[in-house]
């Protein structure tokens, strides 16, 4: 029986293109993309729509979301220049640049503020890291016998605690303990979904398919004009590091996946050009970046929504998935 995974990655408010990609999905099957998938893995702000769609959002809805808290949430201004950026890199030397509230509320604008893990109808897994204990930490929906905690935990906790990227927003702590983005070690989720599905709940490789959605992709190559002797403001300068972290991450898993599934395998994503990147990051709500993101989003539904492979993934209706340990 075919077992079916969607997998949406982090990538800050580039997020925006996947919830668009999702949107013009349901627009053209006319129900909830949510209803084809047995299993619904998110990193970041995938975390964060992965959780929308589980409990019930559909993806017009978190759209509408993204789109009116994202410039409360990040910059409504482009991309700054190289002086503007190094200053605010100073300024944020000792805190992290953007407040939780305006997220927390964007979060709870899809969710609600008071539903725990144990309320959604589908299978989730949602990547953080556990600072407190030194390693990953991966929350997930009770449909193993032996996850028996992380249902109780509010759905707005594990999407802050996901989407908590470094130097960006604050470490988010859940009772006594911290977190971090699963991004800096699954910013796709991809792999971790598929092991879900085979170790776990016991499905067999040939039987699994998968829909990847990214964030838009930019180049990470660097130049011998940059240097060869970074410091932390080399890096951070014009995202460095975390394009170098998001794009090699998402590359290896692609090839990896590719290789495991072959067809039953299809991402969605989109290379920014170069007029794009000028506009585009992971921290920028300008309405040019708006626009932009938008716009790749419907260039890559129309492109991919012909496609056999996406119409079988689109014709499977998930069955009611069988949940464990909830206390009645």
């Amino acid at each position: 029986m075919t077992f079916q995974i969607l997998c949406l990655s982090g990538g800050g408010y580039l997020g925006l293109y996947s919830v668009a990609v999702l949107a013009a999905i349901e627009e053209e099957t006319g129900r909830p993309i949510a209803e084809s998938f047995d299993l619904i893995a998110g990193t970041s702000v995938g975390g964060i729509v992965a959780l929308g769609l589980a409990a019930g959002a559909s993806a017009a809805d978190i759209l509408r979301a993204f789109l009116s808290g994202g410039d409360n949430i990040f910059s409504d201004r482009p991309p700054p220049g190289a002086i503007m950026e190094k200053i605010q890199l100073l300024m944020s030397a000792r805190h992290a640049k953007f407040r939780q509230e305006p997220l927390r509320k964007t979060i709870e604008a899809i969710v609600g503020n008071d539903r725990i893990i144990g309320s959604l109808g589908k299978r989730v897994m949602i990547p953080a890291v556990n600072l407190s204990k030194g390693q990953p930490q991966v929350f997930k929906t009770a449909h193993h016998p032996s996850f028996k905690r992380d249902w109780r935990l509010p759905i707005v906790d594990v999407a802050l605690a996901t989407s908590a990227a470094p130097t960006y927003f604050p470490i988010h702590r859940i009772g006594g303990e911290m977190f971090a983005d699963g991004g800096l070690y699954a910013n796709s989720p991809d792999q971790l979904a598929v092991h879900e599905a085979e170790y776990f709940l016991e499905q067999k490789l040939a039987d699994i398919r998968v829909l990847s959605i990214g964030t838009t992709s930019a180049n990470f190559s660097f130049s011998n004009a940059v240097g060869h002797d970074l410091g932390w403001m080399g890096w951070m300068s014009e995202q460095r590091l975390t394009s170098a972290m998001i794009a090699s991450q998402q590359l290896n898993i692609d090839y990896v996946m590719r290789h495991r599934l072959g067809p039953s395998y299809v991402r969605i994503d989109r290379v920014q050009s170069k007029e794009q990147e000028r506009q585009l990051s992971l921290d920028v709500a300008s309405p040019a970046a708006k626009s932009d993101l938008l716009a790749l989003a419907e260039a890559s539904a129309r492109e991919h929504l012909p496609h056999p492979d996406l119409e079988a993934i689109l014709a499977h209706k998930a069955p009611p998935a069988t949940f464990h340990n909830l206390e009645k």
